[in-house]
């Protein structure tokens, strides 16, 4: 393994657990009511306040978003550097018994997925009756919060990132939008891992991962209605690409593409702040803590799609990156050097 290697995965799980933490300050605040409690925007790890789902958390903790991401990780490594179904339900299952984690923050999707892994003939009741409901149909943003560990363990190989994306997200999110998303973060992170790589190039495989996902997505598994991550990545584009100042992009990204629970406002989110911020993934991060509504998870998959470009030399990235290991007991440093062992092969 080359140090270049370990030090990219680094910054894809640093920048991802950043961005979680931070950004559970902010959730369900909204894109002005962030400005007013934090002038100049949120750059710090602060305890959740009573508005956010984290309260309780002490400063620089993380939610679901990356201790789903940590513990998968820790499963393909415990699993030899192999990505299966029964690795990552195992995987999901260990998280759910966490309660500082299950209980307290697993979203409406993987809460009903976790009930059918433990009991298949899971059923809720209705004024009318018993009626089995499929949760996995719903397209919502937890199918890329976690996914990076597909694009770490194939570095430079879009199409591997791909294949263990859809494997990952069917167990908790099984139909096509929210395997669109899903895999365009895991391209990002393949494509960011490349040796000499740029985020355009990270960018432009995540455009690419989504349409495939999109496309192999409504063969293998629900083919379900809703706004197509495809099409919002590229009205993040238009965006940017546009007329006006950074922060009055960011607000139309935000009111427009939108950065909630949806996979299709969550991901072009992410895909359209690490465009407005080409070469600085730390700051791409902390705009999504900034951008309001579901922040720690828009800012975990930007942490994740943009972190292989995180630079580790940076004083205050190294600080930050300390901070989020020590307030959750991790060693992140350990578990990027065991992953860019597996990672290709």
């Amino acid at each position: 393994m080359s140090k270049e290697l370990t030090d990219k995965i680094l910054g894809v799980l640093g920048t991802c657990a950043i961005g979680d933490a931070m950004g559970s300050v902010t959730e369900n605040l909204t894109f002005d009511q962030i400005r007013e409690a934090f002038p100049g925007g949120l750059q710090e790890f602060r305890k959740p306040g009573e508005t956010a789902f984290a309260l309780g958390n002490e400063a620089g903790e993380v939610t679901d978003d990356f201790s789903q991401t940590y513990l998968i990780s820790q499963a393909i490594v415990e699993a030899g550097g192999k990505i299966t179904r029964g690795v990552v339900v195992g995987a999901i299952l260990k998280w759910s018994d966490i309660p500082r984690w299950y209980d307290r923050f697993a979203g409406p999707t993987t809460r009903g997925a976790i009930a059918t892994l433990k009991d298949p003939k899971h059923e809720v009741k209705s004024p009318y009756g018993t009626v089995h409901v499929d949760y996995a149909c719903k397209a919502t943003n937890g199918a890329a919060m976690k996914i990076s560990p597909a694009g770490i363990m194939n570095p430079d190989d879009v199409e591997g990132a791909l294949r263990d994306a859809i494997t990952i997200c069917r167990v908790t999110h099984d139909n096509s939008l929210a395997i669109s998303g899903a895999c365009a973060t895991a391209a990002a992170v393949s494509a960011g891992l490349a040796e000499g790589a740029t985020m355009r190039d990270a960018l432009g495989a995540a455009v690419y991962g989504a349409m495939r996902g999109e496309t192999i997505g409504k063969r293998v598994s629900h083919y379900v209605a809703g706004a197509s991550v495809v099409e919002r990545m590229r009205l993040a584009d238009e965006i940017v690409r546009g007329p006006g100042s950074k922060e009055e992009k960011l607000r139309r990204i935000s009111e427009v593409v939108g950065s909630g629970l949806n996979i299709s406002e969550a991901v072009p989110c992410a895909y359209g702040l690490a465009l407005l911020n080409m070469g600085d993934a730390l700051q791409a991060t902390i705009d999504a803590v900034n951008i309001g509504y579901d922040t720690d998870t828009v800012a975990a998959i930007t942490g994740a799609m943009v972190g292989a470009f995180a630079d580790l030399e940076d004083e205050r990235y190294a600080r930050l990156l300390s901070e989020v290991q020590k307030a959750n007991d991790f060693d992140l440093v350990d578990l990027a050097t065991k992953l860019a062992g597996y990672a290709g092969k």
